[in-house]
């Protein structure tokens, strides 16, 4: 598990200093608003506690990194990948293949930044480039507008045939050959422009 940086962000696996800003977190009303009920205390700390352990151990089951803003040094989220098994695949894939889900959560204070963009495109190419993940999916509620809206700036594929429609849940995915496409057309057409400046 690595640490990798964006340009305003440092992203680096969860460490045990982190705990305060974790349990901040889960038991906020306002951050937990689309995610479900604030955590107690007691609660918070265990989650932390596993989310820390599993970090530390050989099988990838979940890993979870704190987002630091560079400019203040001051943790303002976390993010995590959750490997999932194969047969959970909402748009399934043959052969068999890795596929993880994304989460995030930024402090209220870092809203209005793309900062939840950065974070997670940042670990999107982590996970294509290191993890060789061939998937990376996301499940939110339907009212999370705002994830929608950074899911549709990144990328993501949403299919309405893969939708649970008996729930109030949305489901999109981005998988790596897409990752691929996009890297090269951005480089593409950066060089482009380059070249029309000269």
């Amino acid at each position: 598990m690595h640490s990798f940086t964006t340009e305003r962000l440092l992203i680096r696996p969860l460490i045990k200093e982190d705990e305060a800003f974790y349990c901040y977190q889960y038991t906020d009303k306002k951050m937990m608003r689309v995610v479900g009920e604030p955590l107690s205390q007691e609660e918070a700390r265990a989650a932390f506690h596993r989310a820390h352990k599993a970090n530390n151990k050989i099988k990838n089951t979940v890993r979870t990194w704190a987002i630091v803003d560079k400019a203040s040094n001051e943790i303002i989220g976390t993010q995590a990948l959750s490997w999932l098994p194969t047969k959970q695949a909402t748009k399934a894939i043959t052969p068999p293949f890795e596929q993880v889900e994304v989460g995030i959560m930024l402090a209220t204070k870092a809203n209005g930044r793309l900062l939840p963009e950065e974070a997670v495109s940042a670990l999107m190419e982590y996970a294509f480039k290191e993890l060789s993940i061939n998937r990376v999916n996301a499940f939110y509620a339907n009212i999370n507008k705002a994830t929608q809206r950074i899911l549709k700036k990144i990328g993501f594929t949403y299919d309405p045939d893969v939708q649970d429609k008996s729930t109030n849940n949305g489901y999109q995915y981005f998988d790596q050959q897409q990752w691929q496409v996009k890297f090269i057309f951005e480089l593409f057409t950066v060089k482009e422009i380059v070249v029309a400046a000269d």
